[in-house]
């Protein structure tokens, strides 16, 4: 009976994209937690109920806009990210540049939008502890669970950004290698989990 190698069998396993699947399994778990105990409070709720949205109209249009501004360039730069791994894979370095170099420069101008929609937000007085809600109570909740989550998410967006960045940079100094190739993977597939999470996060805080 032929005797299995294990440490050979393991050799073949790449422990990067094992590694890289589990922490996105936990960052399932944290935002799988926060989305239930969100719907199940709107759904409880007399004045955020599910159904109807719970933003003031006022500023509410701009805010939209700039959303769904956000939710197009998110889409783009998955489909950006994918090119550049592609252009990795087949050493095809100015496409992997200009490739990833608009992914980068797409998480920014997400990041920049939704700097300018909290500025509105704020502007109206729509953040907790604000003299709005101190008359209006009853959206505390809904206001906390905004901020918390779109807060969360753009913490994501800049670890994204800056691990890219390093890629980015890592190629202008050693070029193309497989290792750099299995890098960019997993950063992909952490980008578009990023991706999926703010497509949760666009009807569940601006349409219902």
């Amino acid at each position: 009976m032929e005797e299995v190698n294990i440490s050979d069998s393991w050799d073949k396993v790449e422990i990067g994209k094992i590694g890289i699947w589990l922490f996105i399994l936990t960052e399932i778990m944290l935002f799988g937690a926060f989305f239930s105990s969100y719907v199940m409070i709107r759904w409880g709720s007399s004045v955020c109920a599910l159904g109807r949205t719970a933003w003031p109209q006022t500023g509410f249009k701009q805010g939209l806009i700039l959303a769904l501004t956000n939710t197009v360039i998110l889409i783009t730069s998955s489909f950006t990210m994918v090119r550049s791994y592609e252009a990795s894979c087949h050493r095809d370095e100015s496409f992997f540049k200009k490739s990833l170099l608009v992914t980068i420069l797409l998480g920014i101008l997400f990041l920049v939008i939704k700097f300018f929609e909290y500025a509105l937000k704020i502007h109206h007085g729509y953040f907790p502890g604000s003299s709005f809600l101190e008359t209006n109570p009853g959206l505390t909740i809904f206001f906390s669970f905004y901020f918390m989550l779109t807060g969360l998410h753009a913490l994501h967006v800049i670890i994204g950004v800056c691990w890219n960045s390093f890629l980015f940079r890592s190629f202008k100094v050693s070029g193309f290698s497989d290792q750099l190739t299995s890098k960019l993977e997993y950063a992909g597939i952490y980008w578009h989990f990023v991706d999926i999470i703010w497509v949760f996060l666009f009807p569940l805080f601006y349409l219902i």
